[in-house]
């Protein structure tokens, strides 16, 4: 009996040793092994985190380098113009047939002209003349009633009244206008211009004869070059005077 006892005390006491102060369990082979797949692949960031907008950017980025396709987080503004909105030429220059248009607008007077004659009885003369040394004639364009009724050729010069226009009008106030620009025969980069109105009555029955004189004594085109001082002197004047029109 006492040999018994003391077997069981000795399998107990086997079985039940004390853990030695300031040692660790041992962990498991299971767990060791999800440590070491922990530390080599980290869990993925929520989606909606910095970081997953973070590498959203870097892939548009390299989608954008590898294949040159924009990707939405590389989106231009619609307000740029797309590569094929412009031709590379430019706007193609309308074509115009200026000699055919010139024509058509003088054939255009003519008829009104013809149309006048018919309708109204009175008349309408009006006549240039131009002086000056220097001053050239540039353009110049004579206006009634705002449309333009007669354009100087090239190198007007008109020492003597010279008349450019003569048709029937209707009876009443009629506006002259004359515009023109000059130039210096001594030194071209000196120009004027003038745009004179003169307002004129045609009596019924009767033709006004509108005399128009254009002079220019200016000398700042051969004084400033060379004094550093100078003038212009342009004058425009007209004289009306209406006959009656015998029936």
């Amino acid at each position: 009996m006492t040999t018994l006892v003391i077997g069981s005390l000795a399998l107990a006491q086997s079985r039940a040793r004390p853990v030695k102060p300031g040692g660790k369990p041992k962990p498991s082979a299971s767990a060791t092994a999800e440590t070491r797949g922990d530390e080599k692949a980290p869990l993925a960031p929520p989606i909606g985190s910095s970081g997953a907008a973070s590498a959203s950017s870097d892939a548009g980025a390299a989608a954008l380098a590898s294949t040159g396709e924009l990707t939405e987080p590389t989106r231009l503004s619609p307000l740029n113009p797309a590569p094929t909105e412009f031709s590379e030429a430019g706007a193609s220059a309308a074509s115009v047939d200026y000699e055919r248009l010139l024509a058509d607008i003088a054939s255009l007077r003519a008829r009104v002209a013809a149309v006048s004659d018919t309708l109204f009885h009175s008349r309408l003369s009006l006549a240039l003349q131009t002086s000056g040394d220097h001053g050239r004639i540039a353009a110049l364009n004579v206006l009634l009633d705002d449309g333009v009724v007669w354009t100087s050729p090239a190198s007007f010069h008109a020492d003597d009244a010279t008349t450019i226009y003569d048709h029937a009008v209707a009876p009443g106030h009629h506006s002259v206008t004359v515009d023109i620009e000059r130039r210096d025969d001594r030194n071209d980069t000196f120009r004027s211009s003038q745009r004179s109105r003169f307002v004129v009555e045609v009596p019924p029955d009767h033709s006004l004869s509108v005399q128009v004189k254009l002079s220019d004594e200016s000398d700042i085109g051969g004084e400033f070059p060379s004094a550093k001082k100078g003038q212009y002197e342009l004058f425009v004047s007209a004289r009306a005077k209406a006959q009656p029109i015998a029936r």
